[in-house]
């Protein structure tokens, strides 16, 4: 008997979607501190000296000869804030990228199974008679199954995900598992 479950085409997607997300949401941030926030601060400043000189209508002609809105912005922003949009855009970035990092170190992984035991999603081959338990306290409700093992004299586990893994082939390895330790328990 030989089985495989795939990384799903859905989970792919999102971990791609979220980390896209992320990139785009600390990018706006990153362009608010180099161009939106120092572009308003010249229109601020500049309207500033029109109301100074009480010259509202000679504003409203240099507002529309630079294409700006002859409405001025509500505020100056000060330096700290203006630098305070990079590290906000830093936030989000670095999710993005981790996000990113984590969907190209595990979009090709699968779980096997065959006679001789399971092959793990990192890869390691663990026998049956390594396999210690298995965790079906989220099955029922979520589809996570945690499997347990001793190689080597060292404890491990790895996760059996049918939301991350194709589902069928996830349930069957599950119960192949399941049913092989049971059996060994007599």
């Amino acid at each position: 008997m030989s089985i495989t479950a795939r990384t799903t085409p859905i989970w792919k997607k999102q971990k791609l979607y979220v980390g896209l997300f992320l990139l785009a949401f600390g990018g706006y941030f990153f362009w608010d501190g180099a161009v939106g926030w120092p572009r308003s601060n010249e229109r601020f400043l500049k309207h500033r000296e029109f109301a100074k000189a009480n010259d509202l209508a000679g504003w409203r002609a240099y507002a529309k000869g630079q294409g700006w809105s002859a409405k001025p912005p509500e505020k100056l922003h000060t330096p700290t804030e203006v630098s305070g949009q990079f590290i906000w855009g830093a936030i989000p970035t670095i999710g993005g990228l981790l996000t990113l990092m984590y969907l190209g170190l595990h979009k090709g992984r699968t779980i096997q199974l065959d006679d001789e035991g399971v092959k793990s999603p990192a890869g390691r081959c663990v026998p049956f008679s390594a396999i210690t338990g298995l965790g079906l306290k989220k099955w029922d409700a979520k589809g996570y199954a945690i499997v347990r093992y001793t190689l080597g004299g060292r404890q491990a586990q790895f996760v059996v995900d049918d939301y991350k893994f194709e589902t069928e082939p996830a349930h069957a390895i599950v119960d192949e598992i399941k049913r092989r330790l049971e059996s060994r328990a007599g």
